[in-house]
């Protein structure tokens, strides 16, 4: 049941402990009140999920690999700084372990379901993180020019567990990323035996922007605890 889950977390040191040396294990360089920020996150969104369904993913070993660990290894290919945009953020993931993790990144999470604005909006003071928002929107009206994001003003771009759109989309990246940021893609649970073929997502945002998004390369990582491997699909904005 979800409030036995929010019962079965570990207490903040506990999590803290193994947070820090799961990501040490994995190369990354997270502090001790970084990895509190995380229990915080983590503590408050599993409260909310016994009246709201902010996420199907309960267990607490799971959500730290899962949601934690899936947001945070993806980060050595990514912008550590300069604007961020996280598309349908859901409970905040990627964009808020990437904010704790990356302090210079200014992240605007973007979402459309009313409870998990409220969530959010409860959360944020919880971290107290400088340059952290929530945006109430959908991303099909970021475009035009009285949109709340200026055209060419963002260096990464992040969308995790959302289906990759179309042409709008397409068009939403290259018009609001600056010259050379980043499009980031989780593209989930990678099964393909030859990984070196390019997913087809790949070719079609390359196309559908008229070559303003590049493609960046497909990275693939593994999570720990066996949860398997997962991949990073990245385009960069073009002249």
């Amino acid at each position: 049941m979800k409030g036995r889950d929010a019962a079965n977390l570990p207490g903040e040191p506990d999590f803290v402990e193994e947070l820090l040396a799961l990501c040490r294990a994995e190369g990354i360089d997270l502090s001790a009140d970084q990895a509190r920020l995380c229990h915080r996150h983590i503590e408050l969104m599993l409260v909310w999920n016994r009246r709201s369904n902010l996420t199907r993913i309960t267990q607490p070993e799971a959500i730290l690999t899962k949601h934690l660990l899936d947001s945070l290894l993806p980060a050595r290919w990514l912008p550590r700084q300069g604007r961020a945009i996280d598309v349908g953020t859901g409970a905040g993931f990627p964009g808020v372990p990437l904010k704790i993790l990356c302090p210079d990144l200014h992240m605007l999470l973007l979402e459309s379901h009313g409870k998990k604005v409220s969530f959010l909006k409860v959360l944020l003071p919880e971290l107290g993180l400088d340059h952290l928002e929530v945006l109430h929107n959908r991303w099909e009206e970021m475009l035009g020019a009285t949109a709340p994001v200026a055209p060419g003003s963002l260096s990464l771009i992040t969308v995790r567990a959302l289906k990759l759109p179309g042409k709008r989309f397409a068009e939403f990246a290259a018009g609001t990323l600056e010259q050379g940021g980043i499009l980031a893609y989780w593209g989930g649970p990678n099964d393909r035996e030859d990984s070196s073929q390019l997913p087809a997502p790949a070719l079609d945002l390359s196309a559908l922007s008229d070559g303003k998004l590049e493609f960046g390369g497909c990275h693939e990582y593994r999570l720990p605890r066996n949860y398997g491997s997962r991949r990073l699909l990245l385009w960069q904005r073009r002249e």
